[in-house]
Protein backbone atom coordinates (compact mmCIF):
# COMPACT_ATOMS: atom_id res chain seq x y z
CA UNK A 1 0.00 0.00 0.00
CA UNK A 2 2.79 2.51 1.27
CA UNK A 3 4.58 1.62 -2.15
CA UNK A 4 1.23 2.54 -4.09
CA UNK A 5 1.12 6.20 -2.47
CA UNK A 6 4.52 6.79 -3.25
CA UNK A 7 4.28 5.88 -6.49
CA UNK A 8 1.23 8.34 -7.18
CA UNK A 9 2.60 10.91 -5.27
CA UNK A 10 5.80 10.80 -7.30
CA UNK A 11 3.86 10.48 -10.88
CA UNK A 12 1.69 13.65 -9.23
CA UNK A 13 4.69 16.00 -8.60
CA UNK A 14 6.42 15.07 -11.95
CA UNK A 15 2.97 15.96 -13.68
CA UNK A 16 2.74 18.95 -11.71
CA UNK A 17 6.06 20.26 -12.20
CA UNK A 18 5.42 20.53 -16.08
CA UNK A 19 2.61 23.09 -15.18
CA UNK A 20 4.71 24.79 -12.37
CA UNK A 21 5.57 28.75 -13.46
CA UNK A 22 4.56 27.76 -17.65
CA UNK A 23 3.43 31.33 -17.98
CA UNK A 24 6.90 32.79 -17.41
CA UNK A 25 9.44 29.80 -17.96
CA UNK A 26 11.48 29.68 -20.41
CA UNK A 27 11.48 33.40 -20.13
CA UNK A 28 10.82 34.02 -23.63
CA UNK A 29 9.92 32.40 -26.92
CA UNK A 30 12.82 31.33 -29.15
CA UNK A 31 12.48 32.36 -32.71
CA UNK A 32 12.06 28.86 -33.85
CA UNK A 33 9.30 28.27 -31.51
CA UNK A 34 7.84 31.53 -33.05
CA UNK A 35 7.74 30.01 -36.38
CA UNK A 36 5.64 27.08 -35.61
CA UNK A 37 3.36 28.57 -33.28
CA UNK A 38 2.18 32.05 -35.54
CA UNK A 39 2.39 29.33 -38.58
CA UNK A 40 -0.35 27.64 -36.50
CA UNK A 41 -1.88 30.42 -35.79
CA UNK A 42 -1.96 31.37 -39.66
CA UNK A 43 -3.30 28.38 -40.91
CA UNK A 44 -6.14 28.46 -38.63
CA UNK A 45 -7.22 32.20 -40.14
CA UNK A 46 -6.03 31.98 -43.73
CA UNK A 47 -4.78 28.58 -44.66
CA UNK A 48 -1.04 29.38 -45.62
CA UNK A 49 1.77 29.04 -42.97
CA UNK A 50 3.80 32.31 -41.94
CA UNK A 51 5.12 33.16 -45.06
CA UNK A 52 2.10 32.40 -46.92
CA UNK A 53 2.17 28.89 -48.64
CA UNK A 54 -1.11 26.35 -48.28
CA UNK A 55 -1.27 22.69 -47.67
CA UNK A 56 -0.61 20.57 -49.47
CA UNK A 57 2.11 22.47 -51.51
CA UNK A 58 3.62 23.87 -47.57
CA UNK A 59 4.67 19.70 -47.91
CA UNK A 60 7.60 21.13 -50.43
CA UNK A 61 8.08 24.70 -49.49
CA UNK A 62 8.09 27.48 -47.50
CA UNK A 63 9.68 30.62 -46.69
CA UNK A 64 9.64 30.31 -42.65
CA UNK A 65 12.57 30.82 -40.79
CA UNK A 66 14.96 27.58 -40.96
CA UNK A 67 12.00 26.04 -43.64
CA UNK A 68 9.57 24.67 -40.39
CA UNK A 69 8.02 21.25 -41.39
CA UNK A 70 4.26 21.72 -41.92
CA UNK A 71 2.94 18.98 -40.08
CA UNK A 72 3.03 20.35 -36.12
CA UNK A 73 1.35 23.75 -37.07
CA UNK A 74 -1.10 22.02 -39.41
CA UNK A 75 -2.05 19.98 -36.02
CA UNK A 76 -2.46 22.54 -33.85
CA UNK A 77 -3.49 25.50 -35.94
CA UNK A 78 -7.12 24.68 -34.63
CA UNK A 79 -6.26 25.35 -31.00
CA UNK A 80 -3.29 27.76 -31.87
CA UNK A 81 -6.65 29.72 -33.89
CA UNK A 82 -9.28 29.46 -31.27
CA UNK A 83 -7.31 30.71 -27.96
CA UNK A 84 -5.64 33.63 -27.46
CA UNK A 85 -1.56 33.28 -27.40
CA UNK A 86 0.32 33.90 -24.39
CA UNK A 87 3.76 31.80 -23.31
CA UNK A 88 1.51 29.61 -20.93
CA UNK A 89 -1.16 28.64 -23.96
CA UNK A 90 1.54 28.41 -26.37
CA UNK A 91 3.31 25.71 -24.62
CA UNK A 92 0.32 23.68 -23.00
CA UNK A 93 0.07 21.24 -26.04
CA UNK A 94 4.04 20.05 -25.38
CA UNK A 95 3.07 19.33 -22.05
CA UNK A 96 0.58 16.71 -23.42
CA UNK A 97 2.27 15.30 -26.14
CA UNK A 98 5.16 15.03 -23.41
CA UNK A 99 2.54 13.28 -21.46
CA UNK A 100 1.68 10.81 -24.67
CA UNK A 101 5.39 10.37 -25.40
CA UNK A 102 5.99 8.78 -21.63
CA UNK A 103 2.91 6.80 -22.17
CA UNK A 104 3.96 5.11 -25.51
CA UNK A 105 7.32 4.53 -24.33
CA UNK A 106 5.86 2.06 -20.75
CA UNK A 107 3.91 0.49 -23.94
CA UNK A 108 7.47 0.31 -26.07
CA UNK A 109 9.38 -1.04 -22.73
CA UNK A 110 6.69 -3.47 -21.86
CA UNK A 111 6.80 -5.11 -25.42
CA UNK A 112 10.77 -5.20 -25.20
CA UNK A 113 10.60 -6.83 -21.87
CA UNK A 114 7.57 -8.52 -21.06
CA UNK A 115 7.90 -6.36 -17.53
CA UNK A 116 4.94 -4.35 -16.50
CA UNK A 117 7.02 -3.32 -13.47
CA UNK A 118 10.00 -2.04 -15.14
CA UNK A 119 7.50 -0.52 -17.87
CA UNK A 120 6.29 1.90 -15.11
CA UNK A 121 9.86 2.47 -13.50
CA UNK A 122 11.15 3.62 -16.71
CA UNK A 123 8.38 5.50 -17.61
CA UNK A 124 8.80 7.21 -14.41
CA UNK A 125 12.47 8.01 -14.90
CA UNK A 126 11.28 9.22 -18.80
CA UNK A 127 9.80 11.67 -17.06
CA UNK A 128 11.97 12.92 -14.23
CA UNK A 129 14.58 13.64 -16.67
CA UNK A 130 16.19 16.99 -17.92
CA UNK A 131 15.80 15.98 -21.81
CA UNK A 132 12.27 15.39 -21.03
CA UNK A 133 11.47 18.40 -19.10
CA UNK A 134 12.98 20.63 -21.84
CA UNK A 135 10.87 18.89 -24.35
CA UNK A 136 7.67 19.97 -22.07
CA UNK A 137 8.30 22.94 -21.96
CA UNK A 138 9.17 24.22 -25.53
CA UNK A 139 7.28 24.19 -28.80
CA UNK A 140 9.03 22.33 -30.69
CA UNK A 141 8.45 19.69 -33.83
CA UNK A 142 11.05 17.29 -32.36
CA UNK A 143 8.52 16.43 -29.87
CA UNK A 144 5.83 15.53 -32.09
CA UNK A 145 8.91 13.39 -34.19
CA UNK A 146 10.00 11.58 -31.07
CA UNK A 147 6.08 10.59 -30.30
CA UNK A 148 5.10 9.47 -33.60
CA UNK A 149 8.71 7.70 -34.32
CA UNK A 150 8.30 5.55 -30.87
CA UNK A 151 4.59 4.60 -31.65
CA UNK A 152 5.95 3.46 -34.86
CA UNK A 153 8.73 1.25 -33.20
CA UNK A 154 5.95 -0.08 -31.09
CA UNK A 155 3.69 -1.18 -33.59
CA UNK A 156 6.62 -2.63 -36.17
CA UNK A 157 7.63 -4.96 -33.26
CA UNK A 158 4.13 -6.59 -33.01
CA UNK A 159 4.01 -10.28 -34.78
CA UNK A 160 0.63 -9.08 -36.24
CA UNK A 161 1.19 -8.07 -39.93
CA UNK A 162 -1.71 -5.87 -39.40
CA UNK A 163 -0.16 -3.40 -37.40
CA UNK A 164 2.58 -2.71 -39.57
CA UNK A 165 0.06 -0.37 -41.28
CA UNK A 166 -0.53 1.86 -38.12
CA UNK A 167 3.78 1.53 -37.99
CA UNK A 168 4.16 3.11 -41.12
CA UNK A 169 1.56 5.64 -40.69
CA UNK A 170 3.37 7.13 -37.57
CA UNK A 171 6.89 6.80 -39.54
CA UNK A 172 5.84 8.65 -41.95
CA UNK A 173 4.15 11.48 -39.82
CA UNK A 174 7.47 11.12 -38.13
CA UNK A 175 8.84 12.05 -40.85
CA UNK A 176 7.22 15.13 -41.69
CA UNK A 177 7.05 16.48 -38.36
CA UNK A 178 10.57 17.39 -38.45
CA UNK A 179 13.94 17.67 -41.08
CA UNK A 180 16.25 16.34 -38.18
CA UNK A 181 13.71 13.15 -38.45
CA UNK A 182 13.67 12.05 -42.04
CA UNK A 183 17.70 11.38 -42.33
CA UNK A 184 17.21 8.32 -40.12
CA UNK A 185 14.10 7.08 -41.28
CA UNK A 186 15.76 4.53 -43.50
CA UNK A 187 18.07 3.04 -41.02
CA UNK A 188 15.62 3.08 -38.09
CA UNK A 189 13.18 1.56 -39.91
CA UNK A 190 15.96 -1.02 -41.75
CA UNK A 191 17.16 -2.14 -37.43
CA UNK A 192 13.16 -2.25 -36.58
CA UNK A 193 12.61 -4.59 -39.40
CA UNK A 194 15.70 -6.56 -38.58
CA UNK A 195 14.31 -7.52 -35.16
CA UNK A 196 10.72 -7.98 -35.79
CA UNK A 197 9.65 -11.32 -36.09
CA UNK A 198 7.18 -10.53 -39.16
CA UNK A 199 7.18 -12.55 -42.25
CA UNK A 200 9.81 -11.40 -45.03
CA UNK A 201 7.45 -10.54 -47.31
CA UNK A 202 5.88 -7.91 -45.18
CA UNK A 203 9.08 -6.47 -44.54
CA UNK A 204 10.06 -6.32 -47.79
CA UNK A 205 6.45 -4.05 -48.54
CA UNK A 206 6.63 -2.28 -45.81
CA UNK A 207 10.10 -1.14 -46.81
CA UNK A 208 9.37 -0.80 -49.55
CA UNK A 209 6.99 1.59 -48.98
CA UNK A 210 8.83 3.47 -46.73
CA UNK A 211 11.71 4.42 -49.39
CA UNK A 212 9.04 5.17 -52.14
CA UNK A 213 7.50 7.99 -49.27
CA UNK A 214 10.94 8.86 -49.10
CA UNK A 215 12.21 8.90 -52.58
CA UNK A 216 8.96 10.46 -54.22
CA UNK A 217 9.33 13.35 -51.31
CA UNK A 218 12.60 14.25 -52.54
CA UNK A 219 11.77 13.99 -55.81
CA UNK A 220 8.95 15.64 -55.69
CA UNK A 221 10.36 18.94 -53.95
CA UNK A 222 12.89 19.61 -57.16
CA UNK A 223 8.93 20.47 -58.80
CA UNK A 224 8.68 23.28 -56.14
CA UNK A 225 10.60 26.83 -56.02
CA UNK A 226 11.63 27.25 -52.34
CA UNK A 227 11.04 23.82 -51.41
CA UNK A 228 12.45 22.81 -48.24
CA UNK A 229 14.86 20.41 -48.97
CA UNK A 230 16.12 22.11 -51.79
CA UNK A 231 17.00 25.23 -49.10
CA UNK A 232 18.27 23.03 -46.49
CA UNK A 233 20.44 20.78 -48.87
CA UNK A 234 23.81 22.94 -48.31
CA UNK A 235 22.95 22.20 -44.74
CA UNK A 236 23.92 18.30 -45.02
CA UNK A 237 27.27 17.56 -45.06
CA UNK A 238 28.03 15.54 -48.30
CA UNK A 239 25.98 17.58 -50.66
CA UNK A 240 27.75 21.00 -49.43
CA UNK A 241 31.16 20.44 -51.43
CA UNK A 242 31.91 23.86 -51.37
CA UNK A 243 32.36 23.53 -47.45
CA UNK A 244 34.58 20.41 -47.70
CA UNK A 245 36.54 22.36 -51.08
CA UNK A 246 37.35 25.39 -48.79
CA UNK A 247 38.42 22.67 -45.37
CA UNK A 248 40.48 20.82 -48.05
CA UNK A 249 42.11 23.63 -49.31
CA UNK A 250 42.35 24.98 -45.80
CA UNK A 251 43.93 21.95 -44.40
CA UNK A 252 46.46 21.58 -47.20
CA UNK A 253 47.96 24.96 -47.18
CA UNK A 254 48.18 24.38 -42.98
CA UNK A 255 50.61 21.45 -44.35
CA UNK A 256 54.06 21.20 -45.32
CA UNK A 257 54.57 19.62 -48.88
CA UNK A 258 54.89 16.13 -49.29
CA UNK A 259 53.74 13.67 -51.69
CA UNK A 260 51.40 12.35 -49.29
CA UNK A 261 49.51 15.62 -48.89
CA UNK A 262 46.47 14.97 -51.87
CA UNK A 263 46.02 11.49 -50.24
CA UNK A 264 45.53 11.95 -46.38
CA UNK A 265 44.08 15.63 -46.96
CA UNK A 266 40.93 15.34 -49.68
CA UNK A 267 37.58 15.41 -49.82
CA UNK A 268 36.83 11.80 -48.80
CA UNK A 269 39.03 12.30 -45.59
CA UNK A 270 37.70 16.02 -44.35
CA UNK A 271 34.31 14.27 -44.77
CA UNK A 272 34.65 11.22 -42.86
CA UNK A 273 36.24 13.34 -40.05
CA UNK A 274 33.86 15.97 -39.79
CA UNK A 275 31.24 13.52 -39.79
CA UNK A 276 32.91 11.63 -36.94
CA UNK A 277 33.45 15.02 -34.97
CA UNK A 278 29.66 15.49 -34.97
CA UNK A 279 28.80 12.00 -34.78
CA UNK A 280 30.63 11.73 -31.37
CA UNK A 281 29.43 15.07 -30.28
CA UNK A 282 26.16 13.39 -28.99
CA UNK A 283 27.81 11.24 -26.94
CA UNK A 284 29.90 14.00 -25.17
CA UNK A 285 29.48 13.46 -21.59
CA UNK A 286 29.60 17.68 -21.45
CA UNK A 287 26.60 17.43 -23.22
CA UNK A 288 25.12 14.73 -21.71
CA UNK A 289 26.15 15.15 -18.55
CA UNK A 290 27.59 18.71 -17.35
CA UNK A 291 26.50 21.71 -19.58
CA UNK A 292 23.76 20.41 -22.11
CA UNK A 293 23.88 20.92 -25.42
CA UNK A 294 26.74 22.48 -27.72
CA UNK A 295 24.84 24.62 -29.86
CA UNK A 296 24.06 28.20 -27.49
CA UNK A 297 20.07 28.57 -28.29
CA UNK A 298 19.66 25.12 -26.56
CA UNK A 299 22.27 25.31 -23.99
CA UNK A 300 21.75 24.91 -19.80
CA UNK A 301 25.04 25.67 -19.32
CA UNK A 302 25.00 24.51 -16.23
CA UNK A 303 23.15 21.48 -16.26
CA UNK A 304 23.50 18.07 -18.72
CA UNK A 305 20.61 16.62 -20.70
CA UNK A 306 20.92 13.89 -18.17
CA UNK A 307 22.19 13.44 -14.34
CA UNK A 308 25.41 13.07 -13.02
CA UNK A 309 24.68 9.94 -11.45
CA UNK A 310 23.11 8.28 -14.86
CA UNK A 311 26.18 8.46 -15.97
CA UNK A 312 27.09 4.91 -13.95
CA UNK A 313 23.45 3.65 -14.44
CA UNK A 314 23.83 3.90 -17.93
CA UNK A 315 26.95 1.98 -17.98
CA UNK A 316 25.70 -0.74 -15.83
CA UNK A 317 22.14 -0.92 -17.23
CA UNK A 318 24.06 -1.53 -20.73
CA UNK A 319 26.37 -4.38 -19.29
CA UNK A 320 23.67 -5.97 -16.93
CA UNK A 321 21.00 -5.65 -20.46
CA UNK A 322 23.91 -7.49 -22.59
CA UNK A 323 23.31 -10.07 -19.85
CA UNK A 324 20.15 -10.91 -19.13
CA UNK A 325 18.55 -9.63 -22.52
CA UNK A 326 20.95 -9.71 -25.16
CA UNK A 327 18.99 -9.40 -27.87
CA UNK A 328 17.26 -6.49 -26.73
CA UNK A 329 20.18 -4.93 -26.36
CA UNK A 330 21.20 -5.44 -29.37
CA UNK A 331 18.76 -3.76 -31.15
CA UNK A 332 18.42 -1.08 -28.67
CA UNK A 333 22.40 -0.66 -29.21
CA UNK A 334 21.93 -0.37 -33.03
CA UNK A 335 19.37 2.12 -32.33
CA UNK A 336 21.53 4.21 -30.12
CA UNK A 337 24.12 3.90 -32.82
CA UNK A 338 21.51 5.57 -35.60
CA UNK A 339 20.53 8.10 -33.30
CA UNK A 340 23.22 10.99 -34.19
CA UNK A 341 23.14 10.52 -37.42
CA UNK A 342 21.29 13.97 -38.30
CA UNK A 343 23.99 15.65 -35.94
CA UNK A 344 26.42 14.31 -37.70
CA UNK A 345 25.45 15.52 -41.45
CA UNK A 346 25.13 18.60 -40.63
CA UNK A 347 27.17 21.33 -41.22
CA UNK A 348 25.09 23.98 -39.32
CA UNK A 349 25.96 24.24 -35.57
CA UNK A 350 25.95 20.85 -33.60
CA UNK A 351 22.72 19.95 -31.88
CA UNK A 352 22.02 17.00 -29.67
CA UNK A 353 18.85 18.04 -27.70
CA UNK A 354 16.95 18.36 -31.30
CA UNK A 355 18.72 16.46 -33.77
CA UNK A 356 19.68 13.21 -31.92
CA UNK A 357 16.53 12.89 -30.52
CA UNK A 358 16.01 9.52 -30.21
CA UNK A 359 19.24 8.38 -27.85
CA UNK A 360 17.08 10.14 -25.46
CA UNK A 361 14.38 7.35 -24.81
CA UNK A 362 17.04 4.46 -25.59
CA UNK A 363 19.87 6.16 -22.66
CA UNK A 364 16.61 5.77 -20.51
CA UNK A 365 16.14 2.75 -21.25
CA UNK A 366 19.95 1.82 -19.98
CA UNK A 367 19.61 4.05 -17.18
CA UNK A 368 16.58 2.87 -16.10
CA UNK A 369 17.40 -0.56 -16.03
CA UNK A 370 20.77 -0.13 -13.94
CA UNK A 371 19.22 1.01 -11.28
CA UNK A 372 16.39 -1.72 -11.77
CA UNK A 373 19.38 -4.17 -11.73
CA UNK A 374 21.24 -2.84 -8.60
CA UNK A 375 18.52 -1.39 -6.72
CA UNK A 376 15.16 0.45 -6.92
CA UNK A 377 15.86 2.44 -4.01
CA UNK A 378 18.68 3.85 -5.54
CA UNK A 379 16.19 5.78 -7.58
CA UNK A 380 15.83 8.40 -5.10
CA UNK A 381 19.18 9.68 -6.16
CA UNK A 382 17.57 10.23 -9.58
CA UNK A 383 14.50 12.32 -7.64
CA UNK A 384 17.14 14.53 -5.46
CA UNK A 385 18.79 15.91 -8.58
CA UNK A 386 15.57 16.21 -10.11
CA UNK A 387 15.02 18.23 -7.47
CA UNK A 388 18.46 19.96 -7.97
CA UNK A 389 17.26 20.34 -11.80
CA UNK A 390 13.98 22.10 -10.83
CA UNK A 391 15.84 24.98 -8.52
CA UNK A 392 18.41 25.21 -11.66
CA UNK A 393 15.80 25.59 -13.95
CA UNK A 394 13.62 28.02 -11.92
CA UNK A 395 16.15 30.45 -10.72
CA UNK A 396 19.11 30.07 -12.37
CA UNK A 397 18.63 29.27 -15.83
CA UNK A 398 16.24 32.30 -16.49
CA UNK A 399 19.55 34.39 -16.10
CA UNK A 400 22.29 32.11 -17.80
CA UNK A 401 19.73 31.29 -20.57
CA UNK A 402 18.18 34.35 -20.72
CA UNK A 403 18.56 35.05 -24.59
CA UNK A 404 18.66 31.66 -25.54
CA UNK A 405 14.70 32.63 -25.24
CA UNK A 406 15.16 36.28 -26.58
CA UNK A 407 14.14 37.78 -23.34
CA UNK A 408 15.27 41.12 -24.39
CA UNK A 409 12.86 40.96 -27.04
CA UNK A 410 9.80 39.66 -24.86
CA UNK A 411 10.71 42.85 -23.01
CA UNK A 412 10.35 45.34 -26.41
CA UNK A 413 7.25 43.64 -27.26
CA UNK A 414 5.73 44.64 -24.05
CA UNK A 415 7.32 48.36 -24.03
CA UNK A 416 5.36 48.28 -27.34
CA UNK A 417 2.24 46.54 -26.67
CA UNK A 418 2.50 49.36 -23.73
CA UNK A 419 2.87 52.22 -25.67
CA UNK A 420 -0.59 53.92 -27.33
CA UNK A 421 -0.22 56.77 -28.97
CA UNK A 422 3.85 57.65 -30.11
CA UNK A 423 5.69 56.24 -33.17
CA UNK A 424 7.99 53.99 -32.37
CA UNK A 425 11.50 52.62 -34.51
CA UNK A 426 12.86 49.29 -33.65
CA UNK A 427 16.80 48.70 -34.97
CA UNK A 428 17.90 44.83 -34.64
CA UNK A 429 19.50 42.71 -37.00
CA UNK A 430 16.79 40.33 -37.07
CA UNK A 431 13.74 42.71 -37.73
CA UNK A 432 11.62 40.04 -39.24
CA UNK A 433 11.36 37.70 -35.99
CA UNK A 434 11.41 40.63 -33.49
CA UNK A 435 7.96 41.66 -35.25
CA UNK A 436 7.09 38.03 -34.56
CA UNK A 437 7.59 38.75 -31.00
CA UNK A 438 5.97 41.54 -30.65
CA UNK A 439 2.87 40.06 -32.22
CA UNK A 440 2.69 37.11 -30.34
CA UNK A 441 3.33 39.33 -27.01
CA UNK A 442 0.66 41.74 -28.59
CA UNK A 443 -2.75 40.97 -26.30
CA UNK A 444 -4.55 41.10 -30.46
CA UNK A 445 -1.27 40.10 -31.94
CA UNK A 446 -1.14 43.12 -34.08
CA UNK A 447 1.41 45.46 -33.55
CA UNK A 448 0.67 49.45 -34.66
CA UNK A 449 2.56 52.66 -34.98
CA UNK A 450 6.23 50.59 -34.92
CA UNK A 451 8.73 50.29 -37.80
CA UNK A 452 11.29 47.35 -37.48
CA UNK A 453 14.39 47.95 -39.49
CA UNK A 454 18.02 46.90 -39.79
CA UNK A 455 19.68 50.34 -40.48
CA UNK A 456 20.71 52.53 -38.49
CA UNK A 457 18.93 55.99 -38.52
CA UNK A 458 20.99 58.84 -39.16
CA UNK A 459 19.00 61.38 -37.11
CA UNK A 460 16.60 61.09 -34.61
CA UNK A 461 13.28 62.36 -34.70
CA UNK A 462 12.51 63.94 -31.23
CA UNK A 463 9.05 62.74 -31.43
CA UNK A 464 9.48 59.28 -32.24
CA UNK A 465 11.06 56.37 -29.53
CA UNK A 466 13.75 54.39 -30.83
CA UNK A 467 14.80 51.09 -29.73
CA UNK A 468 18.23 50.27 -30.95
CA UNK A 469 20.08 46.96 -30.61
CA UNK A 470 23.51 47.64 -29.15
CA UNK A 471 25.49 45.63 -31.44
CA UNK A 472 24.44 47.30 -34.19
CA UNK A 473 25.14 50.72 -33.66
CA UNK A 474 25.69 53.54 -30.56
CA UNK A 475 23.82 56.44 -31.12
CA UNK A 476 26.46 58.39 -28.62
CA UNK A 477 23.81 60.45 -27.28
CA UNK A 478 23.22 61.81 -23.27
CA UNK A 479 20.01 60.66 -21.22
CA UNK A 480 19.03 57.35 -23.13
CA UNK A 481 18.21 54.39 -21.09
CA UNK A 482 18.71 50.27 -21.83
CA UNK A 483 17.58 47.31 -21.75
CA UNK A 484 20.47 44.76 -20.23
CA UNK A 485 21.57 41.20 -20.84
CA UNK A 486 20.89 40.25 -16.64
CA UNK A 487 23.62 37.91 -15.97
CA UNK A 488 27.34 40.06 -16.91
CA UNK A 489 24.63 44.03 -16.95
CA UNK A 490 25.67 45.30 -20.04
CA UNK A 491 23.58 46.69 -22.29
CA UNK A 492 21.43 45.06 -25.22
CA UNK A 493 19.34 47.65 -26.39
CA UNK A 494 19.41 51.49 -26.17
CA UNK A 495 16.57 53.36 -25.67
CA UNK A 496 16.02 56.76 -27.05
CA UNK A 497 13.39 59.30 -26.32
CA UNK A 498 11.71 57.20 -24.10
CA UNK A 499 8.59 58.30 -23.57
CA UNK A 500 6.71 55.60 -21.84
CA UNK A 501 9.11 55.29 -18.49
CA UNK A 502 9.89 59.00 -18.57
CA UNK A 503 8.06 59.29 -15.40
CA UNK A 504 8.92 56.77 -13.49
CA UNK A 505 12.44 56.68 -11.85
CA UNK A 506 14.33 53.77 -13.62
CA UNK A 507 17.26 52.70 -11.45
CA UNK A 508 20.78 51.53 -12.69
CA UNK A 509 21.26 48.48 -11.89
CA UNK A 510 18.75 45.95 -12.39
CA UNK A 511 19.68 42.60 -10.61
CA UNK A 512 18.37 39.91 -8.03
CA UNK A 513 14.51 39.44 -9.82
CA UNK A 514 12.01 37.89 -8.27
CA UNK A 515 9.85 35.11 -9.63
CA UNK A 516 6.81 37.51 -10.42
CA UNK A 517 8.86 40.07 -12.15
CA UNK A 518 9.13 37.47 -15.17
CA UNK A 519 5.29 37.47 -15.70
CA UNK A 520 5.89 40.91 -17.80
CA UNK A 521 2.25 40.68 -19.34
CA UNK A 522 0.47 41.23 -16.08
CA UNK A 523 3.04 44.10 -14.84
CA UNK A 524 1.64 47.48 -13.87
CA UNK A 525 3.34 49.86 -16.44
CA UNK A 526 5.25 51.92 -13.36
CA UNK A 527 6.49 48.08 -11.87
CA UNK A 528 7.13 46.93 -15.60
CA UNK A 529 9.56 50.22 -16.20
CA UNK A 530 11.37 50.10 -12.64
CA UNK A 531 12.15 46.54 -12.83
CA UNK A 532 13.39 46.23 -16.54
CA UNK A 533 14.14 49.87 -18.42
CA UNK A 534 17.67 50.80 -17.43
CA UNK A 535 19.08 54.76 -16.73
CA UNK A 536 22.48 54.88 -18.19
Amino acid sequence: MLKKILLVLTFIVLVLSRFIYLDRFPVGISHDELEYILSAKSYFSSGTDLSGFSFPSSIFQTNTLGSISFLPALILSPYYGLIPLNQFTARLPYIIINFLTAFVFYLLVKKLFQNKNFALFSSIIFLANPWSFYLSRTASDTAFALLFYLLGINFILDKSPKKLFLSFLFFILGFFSYHGAKPILIPLVLVCLFYSKIHIKPKLLFLSSIVAIFSLYFLGSRFFANSASQTRSQEILFINQNLIGQTVNTDRQSSLESPLKNIFINKLTISLEMFSQKYFSAFSPDVLFISGDSSGTYRFGRHGLFYLVDFVFIIFGLISLFKKYPHQAKFLSLLILISPITTAISTVGTSTINRSFLLFPILIIFSSFGIYSLNKFLSFLVFVSFAGFLYFYFFQFPIIGQENYFFSQRIIANYISRNNTNNLVVVDSEPREVFLEASFYSPKNKVENTIFTSTCPKNFDSKTTYIIKSSICDPKINNIKSINEEQFGGPLYFIINDFLCSSYLSPKYLRFHLIKDYLLEKMQTSNFCQTWIKSI
